[in-house]
């Protein structure tokens, strides 16, 4: 397997696809042990380069400045290189906000724009953070003070009264809706074939009582991008990309439509890896980008804080709309925060360490985020000190 290493810009063409047509395919499923991996083939020799600076907002550095160990680094490309994540798009690396490693993979390049999938959730969450700064609306009001022409109709059940925004930001509502399956099985997609999407959710039964179970649900969060887009007087996309995407200086995204102009925000978006690096360190500057306040501090420590029973997200911890996770660091267990999206995307964050790290695949392999996941850790976090 050849790597490509930063030479040419080309830009692929942007994945695209109707409403609902993805939402089958956007389910990480449940973290598996991977095995251990039978090296195929022989890598090609793994040369370090400083980053080019592309004047996108990204300083670059040299990463055996910034006390990366060379040898760990190596062994994480070759792994790349061996196959043995399958399907491995892109691996970057960030340290004290400077790019130290950018290395793409099966034809990938710095102008590709990669599928964030899931990911997109922890994209929301910053765009709903900046709403909630602007007193839009908040995570501890009740959904349905949002919606009170809701109450009382056909079917409710009086446990909805109670469901709160947070809730629905980490994903513990108690509505009976999992987008884990395929086809009929999967909720999301059964909003996205249907003719309103509001009032799909809006007619969901309750599974449980709100804030007891975590079930990945994130569909439903149409009914916060909804309200965001009536009390801001802006088209969803529209308050994105003037609170979050245009001071990022990130290109706007493709954000699925559906009737009526609802937005979901649980996948659709399409990220250069570089960009996805920006998000990353704005949650590692609490807020911050370029000096200027994006976020609330107490948003950023909000999102990245535990909001469902321990281990129930995939085996995961969850915050709003952020995966957590206990990871070793330099002989101490520390907390990681991270994006996660389907075939392998995923944005790390470890304030200990000041570093985020950028991996994006398209791997059929349903192990990969648990690779990637030990990838990380193993040879990117362990290679600093």
């Amino acid at each position: 397997m050849k790597r490509r290493i930063l030479l040419s810009l080309f830009v692929l063409p942007l994945l695209s696809a109707p409403p609902g047509a993805l939402a089958d395919e956007d389910i990480p499923p449940p973290p598996l042990v991977a095995p251990t991996p039978i090296p195929t083939d022989t890598p090609v020799p793994f040369h370090y380069r400083i980053p080019p600076d592309l004047h996108d907002g990204w300083p670059v550095g040299d990463l055996r400045h910034e006390g990366g160990d060379l040898r760990k680094i190596t062994h994480a490309v070759n792994s790349i290189d061996l196959n043995q994540l399958s399907g491995m798009r892109s691996l970057l690396v960030f340290r004290h906000g400077k790019l130290l490693l950018e290395e793409y993979f099966n034809g990938a390049d710095a102008r590709t724009d990669h599928p964030l999938f899931s990911c997109t959730k922890s994209v929301f969450s910053t765009v709903f953070g900046i709403a909630q700064d602007q007193g839009l609306l908040s995570v501890d009001q009740k959904l349905y003070d949002l919606y009170p022409d809701e109450r009382g109709k056909a079917g409710w059940d009086a446990r909805k009264a109670d469901i709160t925004v947070g809730n629905m930001l980490s994903m513990t509502s108690g509505l009976d809706c999992d987008d884990v399956g395929v086809g009929d099985a999967n909720c999301g997609s059964q909003m996205g074939r249907s003719k309103d999407w509001l009032g799909f959710i809006f007619a969901l039964p309750m599974a449980h009582d709100p804030g007891k179970v975590w079930t990945y649900n994130g569909c439903c969060l149409s009914l916060l991008s909804n309200f965001i887009a009536e009390k801001s007087g802006l088209a969803f996309p529209t308050y994105a990309k003037k609170n979050l995407l245009d001071p990022l200086g990130i290109a706007e995204g493709d954000w699925v439509t559906g009737p009526s102009g609802v937005n979901r925000v649980d996948y659709g978006l399409a990220w250069k890896a570089r960009d996805m690096g920006k998000l990353g360190q704005l949650y590692l500057n609490q807020g911050m980008w370029k000096g200027k306040r994006v976020v609330s501090e107490a948003w950023v420590k909000d999102a990245t804080s535990l909001h469902a029973a321990k281990g129930t997200s995939f085996h995961h911890s969850y915050g709003y709309l952020w995966h957590l996770k206990d990871m070793g660091y330099q002989e101490k267990t520390v907390q990681v925060f991270f994006a996660n999206g389907y075939k392998g995307q995923a944005i790390f964050v470890s304030p200990e360490a000041d570093l985020v790290c950028v991996v994006t695949a398209d791997s059929p392999d349903d192990t990969i985020y648990t690779k990637e996941e030990q990838l990380f850790e193993d040879d990117i976090l362990g290679a600093f000190r």
